[in-house]
This record gives C-alpha cells, structure tokens and sequence, in this order.
C-alpha cells in the first residue's frame, strides 16, 4: 500500500467522523485529498512565471524569523550573556588559577605528615595550651622587669640628686671657710 492511500484512508476516516452522518449529503466525487491536490497545483502553476513571488517563497523561512517576535529576545539574550561573561571574567580566571595551585599540591596531600596531622592534632592543643601559660608566664615577668628597672631608674635619679645637693653643700662649705680677703684702701 503506498503511503498516499494510506494518508487518503485516514483522512476519508476523519471525514467520516467529522462531516454530518447522512451519506446523501456527502459528495463522493470531490475527496479532500484530491482537492488538496487540485488547489497545490493551481497555486503553484499560478506562481510558475512570478519571479518576484516565487522568490519571496523561497525566503519565505528567513521572512518567518524576522517577524518572529521572539527573534529579537534570542539576539539581546545572546548579547547579555556575553556581558556576564566578561563580568566573571577576571573572578573566573582567579578561579581557574587556585584550581591549579591546588590540583600542583594535591601530591603532597597525600604524605604520611599531612596523614598524621589528625592523630596528633590532640598533642597539638596540648602543646598550644602550654605555649598560650609559657606566653602569659613570659608577659608576667617582662612587666615585673619593667617595673625593677622603672625602680632602678626612680633610684639612679634620686642617688644622683642626692650627689648633686652633697656637691652644692660642700662647694657652700668650702666656700665659707675660704679666708676672705679684704683691701684696704
């Protein structure tokens, strides 16, 4: 069976459920099928020395995209992704960097130190705690230092002060027990 008459029986089948059920009604001689055909080759002899036209239906598929509403929306779609893209692309390539600084250490990833960093990290705290009491003992003897040599400091002063009134007193002294001398006139 060719594909046509099977296309002919199916359409004779919708006519059957579509058009009114008396048969007296229905004109036989005039199938829907050869009426298609009919009205195809009228249309396309009509066409047959129209350049202009023919033309036309020939671009007919480039025509339908343009007045497409939606055609436009594709262009604009296009032209903000590539926007976005250029936006990202210096977050993008920071990326792409760290992704190969990590993927060039992953060998040492896998060294039997970086392994046993979980089974010592309680030995680690422990250390971190007496590191942290050495620090605040270290900090509590650094300010007795300071506060010894503020001391040492308030006492060389005071010493020196001390020296400096002694000094004053025994040049008043000696001064006074100068014999004077007096001219006469």
């Amino acid at each position: 069976m060719d594909a046509i008459d099977l296309l002919e029986k199916r359409i004779e089948a919708l006519e059957l459920h579509v058009l009114p059920k008396n048969k007296n009604s229905i004109d036989k001689s005039h199938v829907i099928t050869d009426l298609l055909l009919q009205t195809h080759t009228m249309i396309t002899s009509a066409l047959s020395c129209r350049e202009a036209i023919t033309s036309i239906l020939q671009h007919m598929t480039t025509i339908n995209e343009y007045l497409d509403p939606t055609n436009g929306e594709n262009v604009l779609e296009v032209e903000a992704k590539r926007h976005y893209l250029l936006e990202l692309y210096p977050e993008l390539k920071d990326t792409v960097q760290l992704i190969g600084t990590f993927e060039s250490l992953v060998p040492y990833t896998d060294s039997a130190n970086i392994v046993r960093v979980t089974e010592l990290s309680e030995k680690l705290d422990q250390l971190a705690v007496n590191n942290l009491s050495i620090y605040e003992e270290s900090r509590e003897v650094t300010q007795k230092v300071l506060q010894s040599l503020q001391r040492y400091n308030d006492i060389t002063n005071s010493i020196k002060m001390l020296f400096a009134q002694l000094d004053k007193a025994v040049t008043d002294l000696e001064n006074a027990l100068q014999p004077k001398f007096t001219t006469e006139e």
